[in-house]
């Protein structure tokens, strides 16, 4: 058993949520309708942005690989839609709601303003302890990577050795996964939410890979990561895809002083 040889983890297309929210972070709360917040979170559809999105990224995916062995996919509707728009060759899609969002709970498609006014303790947590922060009734960032990211992991190492597998999720699933994925520190973690270099828009696509980008090189774990994302040309007004440099990444191994200097970054509380 081992993992796959490559992996092409995509977040789903523009959503007509992400635009609700959007506007809602902007001070516009007009489309937080009663009929809008009702809307259960997996039934939300793609916007005409978010299909461009998807069709960009899946003829580069088209461009770096025609045909793949696994094609997964979360029973959201914004992904089925947006695995749909990337129109893939002969893809044979399989359903697995390890891959779905992560659940926001009670807060689900509700004002910034209802959120600090009903949750004010819950407000106050989101903002300073965004990985272990659960929504009411809701998950953390933790909570997913430690439950479905294990079981993705877990599945992807017994059934897709050295295969090549695309996975259209979310974009928290995404976090959770990179979390987990490379074992990085809690302090690395909030550095990268926090980033705009770091951010997960729609249709980004985190590549993972066995493979020595430079030597060719396979290696027993994923150790290698490339980004790319779609981004609308302002000059042509036409969706291209920006890649990143490969990067790589290892297991932190700590010393009792690495301990040590971590915990001394921290001054007391008391």
């Amino acid at each position: 058993m081992g993992m796959p040889l490559d992996m092409y983890v995509i977040r789903h297309g523009q959503s007509e949520a992400n635009v609700i929210v959007q506007a809602g972070e902007q001070g516009d709360n007009s489309l937080f309708t009663q009929d809008n917040v009702t809307v259960p979170d997996r039934s939300w559809r793609l916007t005409a942005t978010g299909r461009k999105q998807a069709d960009c990224i899946g003829k580069w995916l088209v461009s770096q690989q025609p045909l793949f062995d696994r094609y997964l996919v979360s029973p959201y509707v914004r992904t089925r839609e947006t695995a749909a728009t990337m129109a893939l060759p002969k893809a044979k899609w399989e359903e697995t709601r390890v891959l779905r969002e992560r659940s926001w709970g009670e807060i689900s498609t509700i004002t910034q303003d209802d959120f600090r006014a009903n949750y004010p303790r819950n407000w106050m947590f989101k903002r300073t302890d965004p990985l272990y922060w659960r929504p009411p009734a809701g998950e953390s960032i933790a909570d997913v990577a430690e439950d479905r990211v294990h079981n993705l992991l877990t599945s992807l190492n017994r059934r897709s050795e050295a295969e090549s597998v695309v996975i259209v999720t979310h974009g928290d699933f995404m976090q959770a996964l990179m979390l987990t994925l490379e074992d990085i520190s809690d302090e690395e973690f909030l550095h990268r939410a926090d980033s705009y270099d770091w951010r997960i828009t729609n249709c980004t696509c985190l590549h993972y890979s066995r493979r020595d980008p430079v030597t060719g090189r396979t290696s027993k774990r994923l150790r290698w990561e490339q980004t790319a994302r779609p981004q609308l040309d302002p000059q042509t007004g036409h969706w291209k895809v920006v890649v990143e440099l490969w990067r790589e990444f290892k297991r932190p191994l700590l010393s009792n002083g690495d301990l040590v200097s971590v915990v001394h970054r921290v001054d007391p509380h008391l």
